[in-house]
């Protein structure tokens, strides 16, 4: 008993130690970007934060920095002269510099183009990151080796409530023989508005049939399903390695569609074109760290090239509060040759916060009810 008890601690202390590393690698990228090209274009930067709340660490570093670790590690920020409400808050000058320099150095004395390269820098690292990741990995490490065997999403997924459990493997599909997840996703494809019928190995070689209703019925009318809801499985995958030319153009490829993959599904999402319950929060996050890092280093450091995509090409959104909506801002105001009135930003960061805040409150209730109602 004393024996498990230590075990269960141990792997509780892993699993909020793998939570952190990718918390702390995509908030580091993701603001170190920021503050690259914000330097670049001459903005006084005055904090850089791993954490958000109050400072429980922090060292003034070059030019006045101030580098900070903060009590909260669910993000980060990069603090600029000049990005809070100019109208309301009184920004202290810092030592060694006039009123004049700071004025010339504030991000809204910038140009648009300038604000938009800024707000652009933070996304752009993280790609840049995932796709020296890849690369490296590729090349290295090898790619995974297309499979039959499955990892289920989520509790809430179609997948899940047909009976199929991580660790499956698809010998068939509608008849024919499944030997790559490729080959299951073509056949899942076909079965849009129709029942997919699939051969399931399980652990002791017990096979069985599972019929799954790839549609909804709504007044009557069918509405087909386009999301099964799995994966394939990382715990038995197994490697190939690229040369350098592939290796690139893997890293490239994969990270423009795996971009493009999120962004459809929110905007799919938004239009009722795919369930809410696809929208997962920090406890699927965790969760996903949690099972790369039981499977090994190399599934781990995959992950963390996947989930920079994803917050890279989320904060593309043109939401006000991303940075997509600081780029279509600026780009607004470039292309019209003047700022926006105050009030109308004022009003499009508050619809954007709400939509945000919605977005997350929905991963987190979709988090929590695969845990309370399943």
């Amino acid at each position: 008993m004393f024996y498990q008890s230590v075990s269960r601690y141990m792997g509780f202390i892993g699993s909020v130690v793998s939570l952190l590393i990718v918390i702390f690698v995509l908030v580091v990228v993701h603001e170190f970007g920021h503050l690259i090209i914000a330097r670049k274009n001459g903005v006084f930067v005055e904090a850089f934060s791993v954490g958000i709340g109050p400072v429980v660490w922090e060292r003034v570093g070059k030019n006045g920095l101030k580098w900070r670790i903060s009590l909260f590690p669910v993000g980060g920020y990069v603090k600029m002269f000049g990005d809070s409400d100019v109208s309301s808050i009184k920004e202290v000058i810092p030592d060694g510099y006039s009123s004049e320099d700071m004025d010339r150095m504030s991000i809204h004395r910038k140009k648009p183009w300038q604000k938009l390269l800024v707000a652009l820098g933070g996304p752009l690292l993280n790609f840049i990151f995932a796709i020296v990741v890849l690369f490296f990995f590729s090349t290295i490490n090898g790619i995974p080796e297309d499979g039959n065997s499955i990892s289920v999403q989520n509790e809430l997924s179609l997948a899940y409530t047909a009976g199929l459990r991580d660790g499956d493997t698809i010998i068939e599909a509608n008849g024919k023989r499944v030997k790559t997840f490729t080959d299951l996703k073509d056949q899942i494809s076909v079965s849009q508005g129709k029942i997919l019928k699939l051969k399931v190995k399980r652990g002791d070689d017990q096979i069985q049939d599972v019929e799954i209703k790839m549609y909804s019925k709504n007044n009557g009318e069918i509405v087909p399903i386009k999301i099964l809801g799995v994966t394939p499985n990382l715990k038995n995958i197994k490697y190939k390695k690229l040369n350098p030319a592939d290796g690139i153009v893997f890293a490239l490829t994969t990270t423009y569609n795996s971009s493009v993959d999120n962004i459809t599904s929110i905007f799919k999402i938004a239009t009722g074109q795919m369930s809410p319950k696809n929208v997962g929060g920090i406890i699927s996050i965790a969760k996903i760290s949690i099972a790369s890092a039981e499977s090994g280093i190399p599934n781990f450091i995959w992950m963390l090239a996947i989930l920079s995509i994803i917050l890279g090409s989320i904060n593309l959104l043109p939401i006000p509060v991303l940075d997509g909506g600081t780029i279509l801002i600026s780009a607004i105001e470039w292309v019209a040759g003047r700022p926006l009135p105050k009030k109308v930003v004022e009003i499009i960061f508050m619809i954007g916060l709400v939509l945000v805040a919605t977005l997350m409150l929905l991963g987190l209730w979709n988090d929590l009810s695969g845990y309370l109602f399943k």
